[in-house]
Formats: C-alpha cells, structure tokens, sequence
C-alpha cells in the first residue's frame, strides 16, 4: 500500500491557524475584558483606552501594503514569525505596566504586530496554497482566529479574578509562542510552486483551476476565464479600477461600524445590567457564532459569489446595532451577540476571497495588504468614536445607530463593485 501524502498546503492552513488562535492577544474582544480592571487601578478614562488601540491600528494599517508586497515577492514565514515574537514581548511588557505611556506603547506595539504582520501572513498565504478548495482552507484559519476568543475570553476573565490582570497577559504571550510562533518558523512557506507543488495539490497533468474574470459572478469557481492576463497585469493598472475601490471603501466603512463596539462591549454591558461574566460570556458566544460562520461561510464562497455574501453580511452588521440598541437582558445580548460573530468573521473570511476571485494569486499578497489597511484605518476610528461619544453622553447608543447606518451604506458599496473585466482593467 502507497503512504497517504497530505498535501504541504493544509500544512500551512495548520500554522497559520495557530497564530491566528494565538492572535486574540491583540483582539480588541480581549482587551475589553482588561478595561475595567486596568481602569480602576490607573484612574483611566475609556477614550484613553481607547487611543491605544486607535494608535496601534493606524501605524499597522500603515504597515500593511508593505508587508502585503513582501508576501508576494518572499512569502510570509518571516513575516509571521517575527509579528508572532512581537505580540510575546509585547505582552511580556503589557504584564509589567505601570503607566499609561507604557500601556500606550506596549499595546500599540501589539495591534502594529496584528494588524501590520500577522494579519497580512496567513489570508494572502492560503490564497496562494489553494484555488478549488480556498474558501474551505481560509474558512479554517478565520475558524481558529474565531475559537482562539472563544476559548480566551471566559480563561482571561478567570485568571483576572483569580491571580490578576497581570497574569492574564502572561497567559496571552505564552500561547502566542508555543501556539504561533514555533509552529509558523517550522511550517509556512511562500507557494506550491516553490516545492515543485501546484495549488490544491492537483497533479502537474491537471493544473489546479483559477477563477477568472467575471467568474465571482456566475457562483461556482470551475476554471477557465482569463486569468493569467489577469495575474499579468501590474499593480498599479489594478488599483485603478472602479471595483476595487469600491470594495475598498465598503471594507473601510464596515471595520468602522464593527470595530466600534468590540472594545467597548463589556463596559457597557455591564453598564446595561449584566454581571462581568454574563458580559464576557457574549464575547465567547459571539466568538463561537463567528468560529461556525467562518466555516460554514468559506464552504458556500465556493459555490456562491463572494460579493453578494459580503453584501448580506454587511447587511447584517446593521441589524446587530439595532439588536444591541434594545438589548436590556441576557437572551437579546446573545442574539447581537451571534448575529454580530458572523458578521465579523464574515466579513475576514470572505474580502480576501472577493479578492482572489477578482485578480487571481500573483498579487494577492500586495492587495489585501492594501485592503487590510483601509480596514484597519476604520478599526482605528470606530473604538475611539465610540470613547469620545461615551465621554460626552454617559451612554454609546448614539454611536450605535450612526453604525448601523454605516452598515447599510458599506452594503451598498459591495453591491456595487461588479467584476472587473479587460475593458475595466487599463
């Protein structure tokens, strides 16, 4: 009998769901959870929490097509790696605080690591590991991103209450290191094709099949197209294209609207009536309903087009706001809750195949790298608008209901960014 051969590719979907489970270190969901402790032995107000992350995301979105661009030209193991050990130190640091200039950089140093390196490593990678099967293999990864809060959150908020908030962010770098770091060292590499490997592990007498041009509109990715033109064309030609704009401008919009409500989740629950942890158990409930959404969203990307995923989930972002608007007890909380997962892990999961589907692999990297910093600038200033709102009213419904108004708007956006074909692309 011949061995089993498991394809190199799912190798790479394996490390780079450990750093993704790892990452919840810098997920605003965690730091949440941090808020009250940490503001009442420092004095902090919630606005100065929340520059911090505003702070970390802006330099990271900076960062980003950078690093995108150093994914296509070097792939991402060194990327990850060294954003893997800076979320370690960083917490290590965190661990130590004693002032809010050292939270300030200790934290910001996180999100840059986040948002700037370990973000941009592992979307582009997959994409470039697979074709036929990306939306299950991207589905996995933002899966593990999506249980690492699940099972964080609840462990965070224990070790606080038993040992302290210090003891937390030891937690958090230890299982970046074991969980992230060693294994993305060991395992990722650039492409198939430097293994002598072709996406999806087909064999060199059947090439591994590539959407093309307008294929995201006709549902099930089956080959042919054009895209080999498609992979030829520069960069900068590609950017130029009304479509990707248009993407781009609703990815921004919608980070906004989603954004604002993470950091500020628990306080305000609590705020609403609920128990710290009733108010964490949200953040786990809508960790699992965005684990389950990831999943189940990467499989249907596959025979449904991305773009009108991406509208229904925006769409769904609206009706979160409103949900939580009018939650006053435990069962509507997790009704946002669950309705709120899957739009956030549908939104991840599905801009990066959106993408794929439009301009193929041989950018992908340099693209999403723009993307992720036009998301990122939106999670900048969705939390700290939420802070300024707080600050001002004593209450963040206002904030909401501008949200989901953003939703609505970021929905009509994706609907309009069609296809992009030869004659669009200059």
């Amino acid at each position: 009998m011949k061995p089993i051969r498991i394809y190199y590719g799912w190798l790479v979907v394996a490390a780079s769901s450990g750093i993704g489970f790892a990452n919840a270190a810098t997920a605003i969901g965690i730091l949440t959870i941090f808020v009250i402790p940490m503001s009442e032995e420092f004095g902090w107000n919630r606005t100065q929490v929340a520059g911090a992350t505003s702070l970390g995301a802006i330099l990271g979105a900076a960062l980003a097509p950078f690093s995108g661009r150093l994914v296509d030209r070097r792939g991402s193991r060194a990327l990850l790696t060294l954003g893997g050990l800076t979320v370690v130190l960083a917490c290590g640091y965190l661990a130590l605080a004693q002032t809010l200039a050292g939270f300030y950089a200790a934290f910001t140093v996180a999100r840059i690591a986040d948002q700037g390196l370990i973000k941009i490593g592992t979307s582009p990678t997959i994409g470039k590991w697979f074709s036929r099967y990306r939306g299950r293999a991207t589905g996995i990864v933002f899966f593990s991103e999506a249980a690492g809060m699940t099972l964080m959150a609840p462990l965070v908020q224990l070790v606080i209450s038993g040992a302290g908030w210090r003891s937390a962010w030891v937690l958090l770098g230890g299982g970046m290191l074991v969980l992230g770091v060693i294994p993305c060292a060991w395992l990722i590499r650039r492409q198939p094709e430097d293994l002598g490997l072709l996406p999806d592990g087909a064999p060199a007498s059947q090439p591994a099949c590539e959407p093309g041009s307008g294929a995201e509109e006709s549902g099930p990715r089956t080959g042919g197209g054009s895209i080999e033109q498609l992979q030829s064309t520069p960069l900068a030609e590609i950017i130029r294209a009304p479509s990707f704009w248009l993407v781009l401008v609703s990815l921004f919009v919608v980070s906004t609207a989603t954004s604002g409500v993470g950091l500020h989740l628990v306080p305000h629950l609590i705020q609403q009536g609920l128990k710290p942890l009733e108010a964490v158990g949200a953040i786990s409930v809508m960790s699992i309903a965005g684990a389950v959404g990831a999943l189940s969203l990467g499989f249907l990307a596959e025979r449904l087009p991305p773009r009108y995923m991406l509208a229904a989930v925006y769409f769904l972002g609206a009706i979160s706001m409103m949900v939580l608007i009018n939650a006053d007890d435990l069962p509507k909380t997790y009704v946002f809750a669950v309705i709120q997962g899957i739009t956030g892990s549908g939104v991840n999961t599905l801009a990066p195949l959106l993408w794929a589907s439009y301009y193929g692999r041989a950018s992908l990297g340099s693209i999403f790298g723009i993307s992720r910093a036009a998301q990122v600038a939106g999670f900048a200033v969705g939390p700290l608008a939420s802070g300024i709102v707080y600050d001002a009213t004593g209450s963040y419904q206002q904030a909401f209901i501008y949200f989901a108004v953003l939703a609505l708007v970021s929905s009509a956006l994706i609907l309009a960014a069609r296809p992009p074909n030869q004659r669009e692309l200059p």
